[in-house]
Order: C-alpha cells, then sequence, then structure tokens
C-alpha cells in the first residue's frame, strides 16, 4: 500500500466505517465516481451498496443490478428510506434541499463525499473541488499535481505508427480484483512488466498492491515524460521505465515473471513481444504469468507452446474480458 494514498484512503474509511451494518443507497452511480465507491465499500470493508441512485437514466442497467432514479425516495420502496445516503456527486443547492425535503441531515443520514475528499473550500494550496472525480489516481492528481487520467487519442501521437492504440488507464478498481483472480501475494522475488504502460496509472496500482519490482515500456516520447513527471512528483523512483519500442524488449524482461498488457497495439506487434517472452522463458525458466485485460484474440499466446489460458473472467469496466495465462511444462 502506498503512503501517498493513505491520506485517502482514510477520507472515505471514516465515512465508510460510520455506517457499517446499515442500508447504502449511492447517489450518482452514473459516474466513474459512483462505481469506484461501490466497489471500494466491497472490497474493503464487505460493504454492498443496497440502492443504486442516478440522476442520468442514460446509464442504464447497472452491472449487477438495478439502477433507480431519484424519485424512489418519494415513493417509500421497500426499506430505501431506512438508508443513508451516499452522494457520489458534487453537492449542488439545489440537490441538498431535496435532501432535506425527504428527511435527511448531513453527516448523519447523508454524506458527500466530494467534500470529504477534496473540500467545499479546502485550505490546501488554495485547491477547490476537483472535477477528475473520486478514485485513487484522481486523488493523486489533485493533491500532488499529476496526470494520469486524461485520455491521448492517437492522433494526438507524434510517433505512433498504425500498430498502436489510443492512451487510457487501467486503474485499482480494474487491476485489484485482476490480481486477486491469480492468487498472487507479490514477494521480492516477484517482478510485473507493463506493455504500453502510458503515463504510468497501472505501474502506480501494482506498486500500491505490493509489487516491489515494477516496469514498463511505453514507445510515444511525450507520455513517457509525463510518466516520469508523475513518478518524480510522487517521490518514486521507476528503475523499470523505459521510453522504446516494445519489440526491443528482450533480456530486460528476465527480471519479470508477471506482464501485463491493455490492449496497446495490434496483433502484429503483440506476436512479436509474445515471442520475446518466451524467449526469456527459455534463457531463465520460471513460473510467468500474463495478465492481458480485453482478451480477444490470444491464440498466438498458445501457439508459444509454453502458455495456456488458465482462468477467463470479467471486471466491472466497458472493457470486460480479462484472460490469464500461465506458463507450464
Amino acid at each position: 500500500m502506498l503512503t501517498v494514498l493513505r491520506e485517502f484512503r482514510e477520507r472515505l474509511d471514516h465515512i465508510m466505517l460510520k455506517c457499517m451494518n446499515r442500508r447504502i443507497a449511492l447517489y450518482g452511480y452514473d459516474s466513474y465516481t459512483g462505481r469506484f465507491l461501490k466497489w471500494y465499500a466491497l472490497y474493503y470493508h464487505g460493504i454492498d451498496v443496497d440502492y443504486l441512485i442516478s440522476e442520468d437514466m442514460s446509464v442504464g442497467r447497472g452491472y449487477d443490478r438495478e439502477v433507480f432514479r431519484p424519485s424512489v425516495f418519494d415513493f417509500g420502496y421497500k426499506d430505501i428510506k431506512n438508508a443513508v445516503i451516499w452522494l457520489a456527486q458534487p453537492l449542488t443547492e439545489e440537490l441538498r434541499k431535496r435532501l432535506e425535503n425527504w428527511g435527511y441531515k448531513a453527516n448523519a443520514t447523508y454524506f458527500d463525499f466530494y467534500d470529504a475528499v477534496y473540500g467545499l473550500n479546502s485550505a490546501m494550496d488554495g485547491k477547490r473541488i476537483y472535477g477528475g472525480g473520486i478514485q485513487f489516481l484522481a486523488w493523486l492528481e489533485w493533491k500532488y499535481g499529476c496526470d494520469f487520467l486524461t485520455t491521448i487519442e492517437k492522433d494526438q501521437f507524434k510517433v505512433v505508427d498504425e500498430h498502436g492504440h489510443r492512451y487510457s488507464c487501467s486503474t485499482q478498481k480494474e487491476i485489484f480484483p485482476m490480481l486477486d483472480r491469480c492468487h498472487v501475494h507479490p514477494s521480492k522475488e516477484d517482478g510485473i512488466f507493463d506493455f504500453g504502460c502510458g503515463k504510468g496509472g497501472a505501474m502506480i496500482s501494482f506498486l500500491d498492491y505490493g509489487f516491489s519490482k515494477v516496469g514498463g515500456v511505453e514507445y510515444e516520447p511525450q507520455t513517457y515524460e509525463i510518466a516520469k513527471k508523475n513518478f518524480a512528483e510522487l517521490g518514486i523512483v521507476p528503475t523499470g521505465l523505459i521510453c522504446g519500442d516494445a519489440r526491443k524488449v528482450t533480456e530486460t524482461l528476465d527480471a519479470y515473471n508477471w506482464f501485463y498488457f491493455f490492449f496497446p497495439f495490434d496483433r502484429e506487434v503483440f506476436e512479436t513481444v509474445i515471442n520475446n517472452i518466451k524467449d526469456s522463458y527459455e534463457r531463465c525458466k520460471r513460473k510467468m504469468h500474463i495478465i492481458y485485460f480485453t482478451a480477444m484474440e490470444y491464440d498466438f499466446i498458445e501457439k508459444t507452446g509454453i502458455f495456456r489460458l488458465t482462468n477467463q473472467f470479467t471486471v466491472d469496466s466497458r472493457q470486460r474480458v480479462v484472460g490469464i495465462f500461465e506458463s507450464f511444462e
């Protein structure tokens, strides 16, 4: 667990532990913040949100349960009146009045997570509510001036060719469940390498999970420089961060036994990289794992003759399918 995220966790835990063994209505599920708070509560505290509320019904059905309009409070549906409300969106004056009309009281029967995390009038460097939502990497952006979450479209890159894809970031909400399903308990011998590491967000998640040896390669120089700056802002020395072509990373792989892919490039590059991993295995026999987030085509992984698909599941994300491959003899 990273020290730079301790305060963030404490601010969330302060509210959530007050609500242990109470009904929870999560207001603002349509945002990433809403999905993050739902995941965090269950993952860290075993708190399973009872009601999902959204003002934007274009979100459709939740991944695992129904999403209600705010008017559900007017209908006295089941035991919703006994639920405390967690606000996953900034509190407006209109929403404040609505909550008061329903009989809710601030910090007693409804809790404003944006206020708790970022503050309505934070004294910290004069900052106000951060618009990037509530999650681990958003906190690091707000607190330390990092840049992890902003998407970079392919046409904005300077050197990317036809093999590359746009930049987007996977976070703890997606990565931790993947690693849990792998039953990994990182030791000092374990190392994980991220192909197409972008701004370093996944690398931060791996460090936060407990890996001490984390590496990655990024082809786009401007994105690589952002990653370097992010690590510097956090006081972390990324000894395994490389700027270059993933196809040319060879002997470096011998120091790692876990390899992570979040749709970084096309099949042509992917096949070369997988063969490099195979060569690393033949140079240095060890148990190896490949985590392939957005696992679509993967026959070329199994054709190496050293990897087999051992687990396949979905996570709470638009790019849902994950494939886990491990080496065997």
